[in-house]
């Protein structure tokens, strides 16, 4: 009887040792019962034709916007640039164990090239109310990727928008929204859907003055490992809120090559992990992951070093570059039906694109040269 005692004690006191020494925001059992992010995904009935159908309604509207011999032909969203810049991504040393995979395996500081945009589906004035996006791309990145295509590439890329959740909920919504933008109706389809409406409003809502100075989030999930997380990057310059002084039809690029002829720029970058599949779903990307139940852990620092966003040649290159969740790593394999989709859909615009504005597309191997480290 005192054998058995002191063995159930000992393991008692192992448990309680693991779970004092579990990361914040994740538990033992959390980690250990929840189904790996793959494993959670359900397929929609008809995706396929779905996003076939998504796919078509992109590049038609794209052919309407650029008919007439109109070039070049710009993405079907985020079309407005604000500017590129070249960047380093720092793998920090103090990455929690079971956060070490893919890109953050090591320490290590990548080159990165970072686009921010204007988030419409046309060129506007930026005192139009609009989505600001932030795509990242690592260069250098050793593994095979998932696209067949481009499984040789050397790139990772991490695509986010100043928003946690997307305002659309599956496929079957988003081809229903191509739909009434097909026919001019857009404020049909937000007319009986209260939580997508509350959600283009709080993306449209916020008040921008640089891009430098907004946090995003990748809205979708991906794995990490088998885990399922989101991630973030949140501003963290010395700066003091620079804001322009006139706000003309291009003032966050302004404002943008203003700050960084100035300073270097620093983001840090988080990973939130799943902890509860059904608050937290995989398939739902209208439903807001709580940073109260799971808080982002900083796994990596981006720095932008002072540069001049301006000069000749940078825009060009920042469209022929193309940017998708699935330049990746099998460990960051993005999860969901709209990640999905977006695998098609991504790979046929650009495709589009390019051959249109007669660009060879290439995913860049080091920093092209009007982006090197003296640039």
């Amino acid at each position: 009887m005192i054998h058995f005692f002191r063995i159930n004690l000992i393991a008692l006191l192992a448990l309680l040792v693991t779970l004092i020494m579990a990361p914040p925001g994740i538990s033992q059992e959390s980690s250990t019962s929840i189904p790996s992010g793959a494993d959670q995904e359900v397929i929609e009935p008809n995706e396929a034709a779905l996003i076939d159908e998504i796919t078509r309604s992109s590049i038609d509207r794209l052919k309407m916007q650029f008919a007439d011999g109109k070039r070049p032909v710009l993405r079907d969203a985020h079309p407005k640039l604000h500017g590129l810049v070249r960047a380093q991504f720092i793998v920090l040393d103090d990455v929690p164990s079971e956060l070490r995979h893919g890109v953050f395996k090591t320490p290590r500081t990548y080159d990165a090239l970072i686009r921010f945009s204007a988030g419409n589906v046309e060129v506007k004035e930026d005192t139009i109310p609009q989505a600001a996006g932030m795509a990242i791309k690592l260069l250098g990145v050793e593994g095979e990727k998932l696209l067949e295509s481009e499984k040789d590439a050397t790139t990772q890329d991490f695509i986010m928008i100043n928003a946690p959740i997307f305002f659309v909920r599956n496929l079957a919504d988003y081809a229903l929204l191509h739909k009434y933008m097909e026919k001019g109706e857009l404020k049909q389809f937000f007319k009986t859907r209260p939580a997508e409406t509350e959600a283009i409003k709080t993306i449209r809502g916020q008040e921008l003055f640089n891009p430098l100075q907004v946090r995003y989030w990748s809205m979708t999930p991906y794995l990490l490992g088998d885990r399922a997380i989101k991630f973030s990057a949140s501003p963290i310059s010395r700066v003091s809120n620079l804001k322009p002084e006139t706000k003309g039809p291009n003032f966050l690029r302004d404002v943008m090559k203003k700050q960084l002829e100035t300073e270097d720029v620093y983001f840090d970058f988080g990973v939130q992990v799943q902890t509860d599949p059904v608050t937290m779903p995989i398939e739902d990307p209208l439903v807001l992951w709580d940073e109260a139940e799971s808080p982002f852990q900083r796994v990596a620092l981006i720095r932008i070093p002072m540069q001049d966003i301006s000069l000749p040649g940078k825009d060009e290159l920042a469209e022929n570059l193309s940017f998708t969740p699935w330049h990746a790593l099998p460990e960051h394999r993005p999860l969901g039906s709209n990640n999905r989709a977006r695998r098609t859909v991504y790979e046929a615009i650009s495709q589009f694109r390019h051959e249109e504005n007669g660009v060879a597309q290439q995913e860049p191997e080091r920093l092209p040269p009007p982006f090197e480290a003296n640039n």
